[in-house]
């Protein structure tokens, strides 16, 4: 028996803002249209996979840099079939354009999926993550071309 939480999905798309800025306003929007681009992408099945959830951490006022640089793998959950990636926005994208921040977002969307299958591959008795990387591909495709 497979726990199935309605609206499961191969990938989401997320984010932590420590508080929204003028300086931030570009990253915020980049991450929204990603995350509308992604939802947009049609899938199949998903009974016998593990999904991600992609959650990109952007500084603010109200919170500090994260810990890390780059990205980490979170939790893993079976029940709910999730493996949790964080990725930390560096604060130096508040000074590049929308469309620039949009491109780097969306390797990294590609890129996260691709270190959550590797991460689940080596765990046993967890399903396999499957369609991600697949949406991921395509919801970047649909933003920068």
């Amino acid at each position: 028996m497979t726990y199935e939480e309605p609206g499961w999905k191969p990938l989401y798309v997320s984010s932590i803002v420590g508080g929204g800025t003028p300086g931030n306003r570009s990253i915020r929007d980049a991450l929204q249209r990603l995350a509308r681009a992604a939802d947009s992408v049609e899938w199949s099945g998903g009974e016998d996979e593990t999904g991600v959830d992609v959650v990109f951490h952007v500084t603010g006022p109200l919170i500090a840099p994260p810990d890390y640089s780059g990205m980490r793998t979170g939790t893993l959950s079976r029940k709910r079939r999730l493996i949790t990636v964080q990725v930390a926005v560096p604060v130096e994208l508040e000074a590049v354009p929308e469309e620039e921040a949009l491109r780097v977002f969306a390797r990294d969307l590609v890129d996260a999926t691709e270190l959550a299958r590797t991460t689940v591959a080596r765990r046993k008795d967890t399903l396999p993550v499957r369609q991600a990387g697949q949406v991921a591909e395509r919801a970047a495709q649909a933003l920068t071309n």
